[in-house]
């Protein structure tokens, strides 16, 4: 797909899996409903020495795994930081994929309270969230839903760049990727390991790559060989996501009008079949309006808003 699509958007996240083998019929242990504020894997793991020849074994050993993934179904909790103006934005989202080449991303924007913190109904324990942005990959078309201006933007697809979608879209390590891919992407460092999960580093080495994502850090469950967190820091370093995924069923049975693309009578319908300038869903160092000049002293100092 040509640069700037939306298959490519920032939130589609560096992931990569691997450890020892096991069966993809069970899930992992759920991350929490309302897990504590981002930092980077590397920071919540004891450190270990890189070793590039475990990274190696690792890699071999995810995509043996990865090959026998051939649905994925996962809840994601996503919080946004940006840095010029200290501001977190939460969201709930569900992420689907099923082979070759279908996708389905969802997230809703969660409410926050005067103190910045998001928003539970004290009835249901559910998220307190409004529609926000919807991707789906239909194999040979692209469509992207986006509640603030109720457009539907379609972009087409031919037979190969369907083949490239889930590699340079949603979550791309996670779903459909290989080894040698990888490594001629990313530079991948093991960075930490203990008794539940591993700790990589993922950098991107070329510059389409490097339109998403600066680095990436990934928290991967060691037993089952799929992450269950990403921090992904923004091409420009002012801002980082964080998502948190819990709810994790790998092969679960999905019908396929999951992915089909509907239309709405009271949205506008885009086609843009020569795919220039496409517009980035969520973009990892996007900002729907302009960074300040300079950060008040006093909000400089003040701490993120604790979870």
């Amino acid at each position: 797909m040509g640069r700037g699509a939306t298959i490519r958007a920032g939130f589609l996240a560096a992931v990569c899996t691997a450890g020892a083998p096991t069966a993809f019929g069970q899930a992992p242990k759920a991350a929490p409903a309302a897990p504590k504020q981002a930092q980077p894997a590397a920071a919540q793991a004891k450190a270990a020495p890189a070793d590039p020849a475990k990274m190696e074994r690792l890699l071999v050993l995810w995509e043996k795994q990865s090959s026998l993934l051939k649905t994925l179904d996962a809840k994601i909790f996503r919080s946004d930081y940006i840095v010029a103006w200290e501001e977190y934005e939460y969201f709930e989202g569900r992420a689907i994929f099923k082979n070759p080449n279908l996708a389905y991303i969802d997230f809703r924007k969660i409410q926050q309270d005067k103190d910045k913190k998001p928003v539970k109904d004290p009835k249901t324990n559910a998220w307190v969230s409004a529609p926000k942005e919807r991707i789906i990959c239909t194999g040979s078309e692209v469509w992207q839903y986006d509640s603030d201006t109720k457009q539907i933007i379609i972009y087409p697809l031919d037979k190969d760049q369907a083949a490239k979608a889930l590699e340079e879209g949603p979550l791309p390590f996670l779903f459909n990727m290989k080894a040698d891919d990888a490594k001629r992407r990313y530079n991948m460092t093991l960075i930490s390991e203990n008794e539940t999960t591993y700790g990589i580093s993922v950098r991107p080495k070329l510059e389409v790559d490097q339109e998403s994502f600066s680095q990436a850090f990934v928290q991967l469950d060691r037993k089952y060989l799929l992450p269950v967190r990403i921090v992904l820091h923004s091409p420009d370093g002012k801002s980082r996501k964080d998502f948190q995924l819990s709810g994790i069923k790998p092969n679960a049975k999905i019908e396929d009008d999951t992915f089909q693309g509907k239309t709405d009578a009271s949205w506008k319908v885009v086609r843009n079949p020569d795919g220039d300038e496409r517009p980035r869903a969520g973009v990892a160092g996007g900002q729907r309006r302009p960074a300040p000049a300079a950060a008040p002293a006093a909000a400089r100092n003040q701490a993120a808003p604790k979870r």
